[in-house]
């Protein structure tokens, strides 16, 4: 991701209250920069379908892929995790889970798994094997929830500021929040314009559900075609 925490914080300013979604948040390593770069005024709720991503966001003594300790993720009451893949519907879906070919990558750094079948986040005729220890060799259902009830469901008006990371799910979280769409104030995310996962939603797809917001900046990758893309809305 090309923003920082900081200037995340710069952008909201000083209100009063500040609630962030991070939608893809693997094992709490962004979440712990958010708890540590925002005050008591903040709240962030985090979602992952990833069963040990789960677990280490859940789980008082676990580490991140980095080593960092995760406590703050369970104790600090500014946090609330869900075990959801965000989506367009509430239900169950199959999950492609990642790992990496190491004893470690077994059990932390699960970065890399999606609703969406890989295709060329495997292997791409343009780029050829980029991340050969990222292997996909296993599947599991997950329980899908659309933004628009979570928020229905826990009486959340408003959000300053979604983070998504949603490896190809862009379209799904997206159509999910239609209602919410006109209450949320940015939105961040991370987009291919390469099939890196079975239809996944390009940029110009993700600008055209997008209707009521304003692109504001753009970060292209070096090793894809895509990047992370900040919109802000209208």
């Amino acid at each position: 991701m090309a923003i920082s925490h900081d200037q995340i914080k710069d952008l909201m300013g000083d209100r009063e209250t500040i609630t962030i979604f991070e939608i893809g948040c693997a094992d709490g390593a962004d979440t712990k920069r958010f708890l540590n770069t925002f005050g008591s005024n903040f709240k962030i709720y985090t979602f992952d379908p990833e069963p040990i991503n789960v677990e280490y966001m859940t789980t008082l003594g676990s580490i991140d892929a980095w080593g960092g300790n995760n406590n703050i993720l369970v104790e600090d009451k500014r946090h609330t995790f869900s075990p959801y893949a965000m989506s367009d519907t509430n239900g169950v879906t199959t999950f492609h889970r990642s790992r990496n070919d190491c004893p470690e990558g077994r059990t932390v750094g699960r970065y890399s798994g999606s609703i969406h079948e890989p295709l060329t986040m495997a292997n791409s005729d343009k780029y050829g094997v980029r991340w050969p220890g990222c292997l996909f060799d296993e599947v599991v259902e997950v329980q899908t929830k659309r933004l628009d009830t979570f928020c229905e469901e826990n009486d959340i008006k408003h959000i300053d500021f979604i983070w998504m990371d949603t490896q190809g799910a862009e379209r799904e979280v997206l159509t999910g929040a239609k209602n919410m769409l006109s209450n949320i104030d940015y939105i961040y995310t991370e987009y291919y314009d390469e099939e890196m996962y079975k239809t996944c939603a390009s940029l110009d797809e993700i600008k055209s559900i997008l209707t009521g917001f304003e692109l504001v900046a753009d970060w292209r990758f070096n090793d894809s075609d895509g990047g992370d893309a900040l919109f802000q809305r209208k």
